[in-house]
């Protein structure tokens, strides 16, 4: 009797083992920062995905495609959608960035030629009524007060909106830079053109270079829901602090992290050569969120 009890034990061992196995390799989680992550993989390109911004009304996915030698316009991804589609800006304008103003409910595509407004059900795009001429690299929008920044020409100035209208003034806090964040608090987060990251915190009275990094690295910046300065470097993840100058690794991912963003579900969308991935934060009481029931490709 004993023996068959031991059997049964012996039985029941494997059986659950083999069920936490399939478990741990269906539920691959990885950790970021102080949660566990689930990775869903939404789309597959023919390249590589840089500047990706989503539209946190629709939940559309904006993004730069890169294939190869040559850059091959802006791209969108419709939230739901079976295919990946370019914008249809005209052949003589170059699509380098694009922000989102939902206060506003204006989507801005920033170009060689200035700044234009895209909507979704326009089958073509054009530069007729662009506002301004610049040759715009970036644009960023403040959350605390819904002001728009832009980065603009080959020495990468930063310029702020006044009073939403069309005038700018320039941003003398950061002179120059490839790109940056403003938290709620002001404090400024960039990468300078010199190829190192600083802070301005709105404590201090001068830059602050963070240490740790080297320059030929290119950096990824983004603020995350909860107004934390994040910074991917090819394949990890940190935060930046005020009171620091050394980042937090938060993270390490198995590939080159090229383009990431965040969405209003507090999930991480990050890029890399031939894919998108959605990194969804695993809930405790679902241990196993289901995958999306479709996924885009180019």
């Amino acid at each position: 009797m004993r023996s068959l009890e031991g059997i049964f034990t012996a039985v029941l061992a494997i059986f659950t083992i083999n069920i936490n196995l399939h478990s741990a390799e269906k539920c691959e989680r990885t950790k970021i920062g102080n949660e566990y992550y689930k990775r869903q993989l939404i789309a597959t390109i023919d390249g590589y995905p840089t500047g990706m911004v989503v539209d946190p009304r629709t939940e559309h996915i904006f993004f730069i495609l890169h294939k190869r030698n040559y850059t091959k316009g802006i791209h969108l991804l419709k939230h739901g959608s079976l295919g990946v589609k370019e914008l249809p800006i005209a052949d003589d304008i170059n699509g380098q960035c694009v922000g989102v103003d939902v206060a506003n409910n204006v989507i801005y595509i920033g170009t060689n030629q200035g700044l234009i407004i895209y909507d979704y059900s326009r089958t073509e795009i054009t530069a007729d009524r662009p506002i301004g001429d610049d040759d715009v690299k970036n644009i960023f929008i403040d959350k605390a007060d819904n002001r728009m920044y832009i980065t603009t020409g080959s020495n990468h100035e930063i310029f702020r909106f006044m009073n939403d209208s069309a005038a700018v003034k320039r941003y003398d806090k950061i002179p120059r830079a490839y790109s940056f964040v403003l938290d709620a608090k002001g404090n400024a987060f960039y990468e300078y053109v010199d190829g190192r990251l600083y802070f301005f915190s709105m404590d201090l009275y001068e830059p602050v270079q963070y240490k740790g990094f080297t320059r030929e690295l290119k950096y990824i910046l983004q603020l995350n829901n909860d107004d934390e300065a994040i910074v991917a470097v090819k394949g990890s993840l940190f935060r930046l602090f005020t009171n620091s100058i050394l980042p937090v690794k938060i993270g390490q991912l198995d590939f080159k992290i090229t383009a990431m963003t965040f969405d209003n579900k507090n999930n991480i969308l990050i890029g890399t050569k031939g894919k998108i991935y959605r990194y969804k934060p695993i809930d405790t009481n679902d241990p196993c969120p289901p995958d999306d029931y479709f996924m885009s490709s180019i």
